[in-house]
């Protein structure tokens, strides 16, 4: 009878929260103290022995965030479900949890993506306020030692924060980070989790891994990360459970290295299991939408991972753009729009021959630009750094570079300079509140913007690394790259790649060792698509370094840069080059 009780009482804290919540629907009139009180003590669990039970019961409302989703924790808004749920036993929880399932408030509330913002603002508000406290106690232990203490991270924060002067590539600095250092994960992946704490479950621990691990660093956009919207779909698709287990699986092998082999052997496992489901996906004609994002995670996963000229290129998971009908999935969503940007890319790195005898993924076909929202077609992708109407313009400088249809060149002359007008006018924003974070992401799309313009004066024009045009215009798109993160929390794999690219080889050799050194980081960091780019440069060095100065237009020398013969280096043949 107690039992009964106490699982009533615990339902009935849970339903007074949601009737709370439900009174703020976008939170921006929340009381977070119990909610931050309840965080600080499930991120930073309790070691001493006369805490047992209080570190069993706060690990199962960290497995419940990571099972249903962050937003759960909201429910302590009042204060009084933890307490209450620390009552429950296994069995009890469990019940607990179905009769909430079964109420509309709290699914809204799981999949409130606003909810999901919130408790990672909650998050590093804690970890600011504990780095804080720390600074503090030191400077008052300097005044006894004499010692001197550096500012903290936070400080360097704010002190950025509160700069108001919009972006420009004449006015932004380095964005350069060492809040990281402290726990030494400075590169793409921002968290390690202890393996000892999730005693041998280790679905669980490839799943914090990619929400505290993987997710932080795929944007530094704190007002979405299409990453971690993918957890939802996880909990949903049995396909993109085992794509976001593979990719997990890849990246922690590396800081685990005791268990390295192990992690392999999962990676191997959640792969094939991952292909295998999708398989059955597409026959019985399922949620074509998460078999976009499990598709999403599995190119991500074979793009950065090295492959031999046998193994398939991370392009083949773009064929599900082949098998799907078109009508049957969104063209816009972030999957989509991610796989698209990395195919865009590529194809700027194949000769036009190459282009005039490939048969493109329906992806790449469909006339998917004309359907993006008004509102979204300058917006920045926060995974990918660039806006919709960018990525198509690149797409179309591509497209009309290995268009052989048209005998005259009249037209296309035309249609260049149209495309030049709209990239010189192109004003790209994004959702970020001002900040290092909002500067970062401008920053990154004005890259990929000066970037394109090159692009099409070069391919489309002419116009060699010689020109006046192309040379200023390499200084500014130089001068962006060398004052972006290459590590720390605002670096982050939007880091535009493709830029470096052009940049690269469009500079003199003494600005392209530059950016080789500021990249350094990078190239030594987490997995990425970076070395594989920089030896493609370096292949090319000698037949750039052997271009005639005087010539300031010359046609077709992109594509010429492009052969095989043009580089020191064996060049993949069935693999396309990942720029993104």
């Amino acid at each position: 009878m107690d039992a009964d009780r106490r699982l009533t009482k615990a339902l009935e804290a849970a339903n007074d929260a949601l009737q709370h919540l439900s009174m703020s629907p976008d939170f921006g009139c929340l009381d977070c103290t119990h909610i931050d009180r309840l965080l600080a003590r499930v991120v930073d669990l309790p070691t001493e022995g006369n805490q047992r039970n209080s570190r069993r019961n706060l690990l199962v409302i960290r497995q419940w965030m990571i099972t249903e989703g962050p937003g759960v924790v909201l429910l302590e808004v009042l204060g009084q479900l933890y307490w209450r749920l620390g009552e429950l036993n296994g069995k009890q929880f469990e019940k607990f949890k179905t009769s909430l399932q079964q109420q509309q408030p709290y699914l809204s509330l799981i999949q409130d993506t606003g909810a999901v913002t919130l408790v990672i603002q909650r998050i590093r508000h804690i970890q600011r306020s504990k780095s804080d406290a720390c600074q503090d106690f030191l400077c008052e232990l300097s005044d006894l030692t004499g010692m001197k203490v550096e500012p903290s991270p936070a400080e360097i924060d704010a002190l950025r924060a509160s700069s108001s002067s919009p972006f420009t590539p004449q006015s932004v600095h380095s964005f350069d980070s060492n809040s990281s250092q402290e726990t030494g994960f400075v590169s793409l992946i921002k968290y390690v989790p202890n393996s000892a704490v999730w005693g041998g479950d280790m679905e669980q621990l490839l799943i914090d891994f990619y929400i505290n691990g993987v997710c932080p660093g795929r944007t530094p956009s704190n007002t979405s990360n299409a990453y971690m919207n993918l957890l939802q779909t996880a909990n949903t698709c049995e396909s993109t459970r085992f794509a976001l287990l593979t990719l997990s699986a890849s990246y922690i092998g590396e800081y685990l290295h005791s268990e390295k082999e192990r992690y392999h052997h999962a990676e191997l496992y959640y792969s094939t299991s991952a292909l295998q489901a999708l398989a059955r996906q597409i026959q019985s004609g399922e949620n074509y939408d998460a078999a976009l994002a499990t598709s999403m995670l599995l190119m991500h996963h074979d793009a950065v991972n090295e492959a031999d000229d046998s193994s398939l290129c991370w392009s083949v998971h773009a064929n599900i753009f082949d098998t799907i009908p078109s009508a049957f999935f969104n063209h816009h969503s972030d999957p989509a729009l991610w796989m698209r940007t990395q195919l865009v890319l590529a194809r700027t790195a194949q000769t036009s021959y190459t282009l005039q005898n490939t048969q493109f993924h329906t992806l790449e076909t469909c006339s998917w630009y004309e359907g993006t929202p008004p509102q979204d077609v300058q917006k920045i992708c926060g995974i990918t750094g660039l806006s919709p109407q960018l990525l198509f313009l690149i797409a179309s400088i591509t497209s009309l570079a290995s268009d052989n249809k048209n005998s005259s060149n009249s037209h296309k002359l035309i249609y260049a300079q149209l495309l030049e007008q709209q990239l010189q006018n192109l004003r790209q924003w994004c959702t970020e509140l001002q900040g290092d974070a909002q500067e970062v992401l401008l920053a990154t799309g004005e890259a990929f913007r000066l970037a394109a313009l090159i692009y099409l004066r070069c391919r489309l024009y002419g116009f060699t690394r010689f020109n006046p045009a192309i040379m200023e215009l390499n200084d500014a798109l130089t001068h962006v790259l060398l004052s972006l993160p290459v590590k720390g929390h605002l670096y982050t794999a939007i880091y535009p790649v493709w830029p470096l690219f052009v940049a690269a080889v469009t500079a003199n050799s003494d600005k392209r060792d530059r950016l080789y050194q500021r990249v350094v980081p990078i190239r030594e960091g987490d997995k990425n698509t970076l070395p594989a780019v920089l030896k493609r440069i370096s292949g090319m060095r000698i037949w750039l370094a052997n271009q005639d100065p005087t010539q300031q237009r010359r046609d077709g020398w992109w594509d010429e840069m492009l052969l095989p013969s043009s580089s020191t280096t064996a060049l993949p043949v069935t693999r396309l080059l990942c720029l993104g």
